[in-house]
């Protein structure tokens, strides 16, 4: 663990030049700073919460004149305080490494006016390590000889960003917003993954859960902003990227043209890589494309997006399974020198009933149901369905099925779930629209078997659960209730309870290691158990509500994947992964703390449009229509720029990054 020399921390000093008993701050682990990069001590650290010194040959000025430097490059230019002075303090402090003269009075005096009355994070908290220095170690101040050999990481962050498994830069994107330049906002998005207008519609929002503007009113609405950027300028084929200049003789080949392939073939096609992508089914887009209905994501709005890969100038292989039309050997074979599998968990599950009979016609999975209706939909045809509907699960792939159904019948539409409303692991706001658009639920009720008469399904019986007491975990499980057996009368039974992969697509003799659930072993960074083969998303986790499931978890997996294999094919090793291990120290430490917000004044959140419920029968148009121009500048005008400067300063300089 390093030893703290000298700091503060939260406003207390810290200083341990001369004493043999050292203090530091209780609440933070200081073994995550020497986590950042295993081996090459961090020396040096600057946060919106203070600085810490490591060594005592670092220099602290040096690490001051880095830190404004980035300042600086992200001030926005909107107040004074922060447009004027922080060019002047990233010059001072370059001046004082040099051993010339420097007018601390003056750098002090625009320091505190910066901290003071900046408008937003950047020039509020991004002084604080230079205004406790200037207070508390003025002495320290000076230049040292060795520390133009150190390594530098600095990162611009906020709560939204954090929250965000791909770290999109949010205010930055509400930024452009503001301005009007919406190309340049979906540019923002982009730098990190194709589908900001697919993302911008199905994005389950960890961002606006961390968003601190809840503590004023309520978040932004940053997952419609970014709908609103990418409907403005991707979706109608305006903004298109130039075609990648093939820069490396390495071709990769990516398996599953869904959310995390597509990803990972982006990102590979951006550093110069080719690109091949190879798809069982006649479209890219995978679960995003099948199963997400129309009303949710409408299926053009994913057709330009994975035009972007082909603009790039990536080759998609159509109606090529893994398994059946090739192996990995083959792929090698053709002179791809590394693959990554993306191919998810394809195949639904059923319920495992007594006496199930899976051939009855009116007895479908979840997953094989809502591609029938991509299907149909797609063809030009409005799916029905004749009878009432029963859909047995809580995620969000029975909200689907069970909005679906309504759409296709005029009959009842029953969702049945063994655990409580609270318990469902479907997103609230699906449940909500499931209510309002005629569903009728039935929590704490457990499916038992199928009701058949002449080959046809009548029923289902059910019984009623309890909840039971909690267990260690605080969880409650649930059992039947004796005697409380009750048939639900229906036509069709729905299993939306699971999905898991495809044995078939696998063998042995593709030497890659699967857990007991058929799931592909990967380790931190994507690689699997054969050299050259990564994987990520839903096939290395099976589905999950957190996770991969998660379109945002599956694409971050997939930028991951894309970094190790062009570190895998560069260099022989595994990527050094800076922002994935500062947002560790950060989530681990807490860094961002939870200061409340003040004098902000209330602006209310705007409120989307949608399809009315009693107009959504029978149809599969968008629900929620989006923003206007008006109201999208008038919604991201809510945004704080609640960002925080962290920077790092090591004792060697840092792999893939100058300082």
């Amino acid at each position: 663990m390093p030893q703290l020399i000298y700091g503060v921390w939260d406003n207390v000093v810290y200083d341990n030049r001369g004493t043999a008993a050292p203090t530091a701050p209780e609440d933070l682990p200081l073994e995550l700073f020497d986590q950042f990069n295993e081996g090459n001590p961090t020396e040096i650290f600057l946060s919106n919460r203070g600085f810490l010194v490591f060594s005592r040959t670092a220099s602290l000025v040096w690490a001051l004149w880095k830190h404004h430097q980035r300042l600086a490059a992200e001030s926005c230019g909107k107040c004074s305080p922060c447009r004027a002075g922080s060019p002047i303090l990233a010059q001072e402090l370059a001046k004082a490494c040099r051993g010339e003269l420097v007018q601390w009075e003056e750098v002090r005096d625009i320091t505190e006016q910066m901290h003071e009355t900046a408008l937003c994070g950047v020039g509020r908290t991004g002084t604080t390590p230079l205004l406790d220095a200037l207070t508390h170690f003025p002495d320290e101040l000076r230049p040292f000889p060795l520390h133009s050999d150190a390594g530098f990481y600095s990162v611009t962050t906020s709560p939204c960003i954090e929250a965000c498994p791909s770290h999109v830069n949010v205010p930055r994107y509400i930024d452009y917003l503001q301005d009007g330049h919406n190309d340049l906002a979906a540019g923002v998005v982009l730098n990190h993954y194709p589908l900001a207008g697919s993302c911008g519609r199905v994005c389950v929002r960890y961002c606006e859960k961390a968003c601190r503007r809840g503590q004023v009113d309520a978040p932004v609405d940053i997952k419609n902003l970014k709908r609103f950027a990418a409907d403005e300028t991707i979706v109608p084929g305006i903004l298109k990227p130039e075609p990648c200049p093939t820069t490396k003789n390495k071709r990769v080949a990516v398996i599953g043209a869904g959310p995390v392939g597509v990803t990972c073939a982006y990102q590979l096609l951006e550093t110069g890589y080719p690109v091949d992508i190879y798809e069982a089914h006649d479209k890219a887009g995978g679960m995003v494309r099948y199963g997400i209905p129309f009303y949710r994501l409408p299926k053009n709005v994913l057709m330009q997006e994975n035009e972007l890969v082909k603009d790039m100038g990536g080759m998609f292989f159509f109606n090529q399974k893994l398994g059946r039309d090739f192996h990995i050997d083959d792929l090698f074979r053709r002179g791809y020198k590394a693959v990554f599998i993306a191919t998810g968990c394809p195949l639904g599950g059923y319920l495992g009933m007594e006496g199930e009979d899976t051939s009855l016609p009116a007895y479908e999975n979840g997953i094989d149901f809502l591609e029938k209706v991509h299907d149909a939909l797609e063809s030009g045809e409005t799916p029905t369905l004749d009878g009432d509907v029963v859909v047995v699960g809580g995620g969000n792939v029975a909200m689907d099925c069970c909005r679906s159904a309504v759409r296709m019948t005029r009959g009842k539409v029953h969702l049945v779930y063994r655990r409580t409303e609270s318990d469902a692991p479907a997103d609230r706001e699906e449940i909500v629209e499931a209510g309002r658009e005629g569903v009728e639920f039935h929590f704490l009720s457990g499916q038992q078997s199928l009701v058949v008469e002449n080959g046809k399904i009548t029923g289902l019986r059910c019984v009623k659960m309890q909840q039971t007491e909690p267990d260690e975990s605080g969880r409650r499980g649930v059992k039947p209730i004796p005697g409380s057996e009750f048939v639900i009368p229906c036509d069709y039974v729905i299993a939306a309870i699971g999905q898991k992969s495809d044995p078939a697509m696998l063998t042995e003799a593709d030497g890659i290691a699967l857990d007991r659930k058929n799931c592909i072993i990967v380790d931190a960074y994507q690689a699997t158990s054969r050299p050259g083969v990564f994987a990520g998303g839903d096939g290395t986790t099976g589905p999950r509500t957190k996770g991969p499931s998660v379109l945002i978890h599956g694409m971050a997996q997939g930028s991951i994947g894309a970094q190790a294999i062009a570190s895998y094919l560069e260099y022989d090793r595994p990527p050094f992964l800076a922002r994935e291990r500062i947002s560790h120290i950060i989530q681990q430490a807490g860094l961002l703390g939870d200061d409340p917000v003040c004098g902000q004044e209330k602006k209310p959140r705007v409120k989307l449009n949608e399809l009315p419920p009693a107009e959504r029968a029978h149809n599969f148009k968008e629900v929620e229509l989006g923003m206007s121009q008006e109201e999208a500048w008038q919604e991201a005008r809510r945004c704080m720029r609640c960002y925080r400067i962290l920077s790092v300063v090591t004792r060697s300089p840092i792999p893939g990054f100058k300082a």
